[in-house]
């Protein structure tokens, strides 16, 4: 992950933690509107900052999986469901707040600067990996 990478995935995780404390719908902060989805998005923000903290190197719960990895999915993810969240499923009657465009902002930032760019550069899309000579080969 280059310096610009980590600065924008940094940003993006603070960002979707913030906005948790920030109106989403109405008077309704994104810790009042949902029941599990805010500790996702807290989840997500933590990774994203734990990935530029340590510069991606720890591997999660497998190791060829690393904290960059996880902050990619997971942003990816997030834009996703937040996208889907404020196209289809926001709550009826109540007004979209700051809270919900920015948690979209920094999810989408998580998910650009943890991204891995280099199947733009000619690496496969789907790498193999295992004992068929991938990158964790055993």
């Amino acid at each position: 992950m280059s310096k610009l990478g980590q600065l924008v995935c940094g940003a993006g995780g603070a960002l979707v933690i913030v906005s948790l404390f920030l109106p989403w719908a109405g008077d309704l902060s994104g810790w009042e509107l949902w029941t599990m989805t805010d500790v996702f998005l807290l989840i997500v923000g933590l990774v994203a900052i734990g990935a530029v903290l340590t510069g991606g190197r720890i591997g999660v719960f497998r190791p060829d999986v690393s904290l960059v990895g996880a902050a990619d999915l997971l942003g990816v993810v997030t834009t996703i469901l937040l996208a889907w969240f404020v196209i289809f499923d926001f709550p009826e009657g109540a007004g979209r707040e700051v809270g919900v465009f920015l948690a979209l902002i920094g999810a989408m930032a998580v998910a650009g600067g943890a991204g891995d760019y280099a199947t733009l550069r000619g690496a496969p899309l789907f790498p193999k990996t295992g004992p068929e000579g991938g990158p964790r080969a055993r």
